[in-house]
């Protein structure tokens, strides 16, 4: 019997969240100056001492490409789960998702100092949270388990969000993406305990 080949969602997810970290992670280490709990993320994007009190970041496009790609990636993962999925609800949140991937890519293309960019930021974070409180819902009579873990989660993060008296930008935007990648993580494993269950019956 054939091996099945891995569905492209199984690649396309860690594929994002790799990428998100590899991007962040490079474009600290290029430059020294950034500190976790005195900047933004965007600092390492663009701006310069005199508009955003902080120096000009060495080779800004190593994160505004970096973003760019991430916000890709997103969307083609959102897209192979849509295309082999029949939930509506469930491909709604996908939907949402999408617009939040190419949000990413916007923040990217519109880096700090430019006019568009804090509206871009912030519907990034805001966008993926509605898309995964709408997949945690629509997962809750699928996958009743990780419907409730990715819908409690959301909820959780925005009110920790609220209530924590953040030293920086940066610390609650690590925060924002390091939610989103837990929710992305627990949508996969949702997908493969439902393959497994319908290969299980159908065996």
């Amino acid at each position: 019997m054939k091996a099945e080949e891995p569905r492209l969602q199984f690649i396309l997810g860690p594929l994002a969240i790799v990428s998100a970290w590899v991007t962040i992670g490079v474009s600290i280490y290029i430059n020294p100056w950034f500190r976790v709990t005195n900047n933004a993320l965007s600092d390492l994007g663009g701006g310069n001492l005199l508009l955003n009190g902080h120096p000009a970041p060495t080779d800004p496009w190593v994160y505004n490409y970096g973003l760019i790609i991430t916000g890709i990636i997103i969307a083609l993962f959102s897209l192979s789960i849509i295309y082999k999925s029949s939930r509506k609800i469930e491909n709604m949140g996908l939907s949402f998702f999408i617009i939040s991937g190419l949000f990413l890519a916007l923040i990217g293309y519109y880096h700090e100092g430019t006019y568009p960019h804090g509206f871009v930021s912030i519907w990034f974070f805001i966008l993926a949270s509605i898309s995964y409180l709408t997949i945690g819902i629509s997962l809750l009579s699928k996958s009743g388990k990780f419907g409730t873990v990715i819908v409690l989660l959301i909820i959780a993060s925005w009110i920790i969000y609220s209530v924590v008296n953040w030293q920086s930008v940066a610390e609650g935007e690590i925060f924002g993406v390091a939610v989103i990648d837990l929710a992305v993580v627990f949508h996969l494993l949702s997908m493969k305990k439902w393959k497994k269950r319908i290969a299980s019956r159908s065996g």
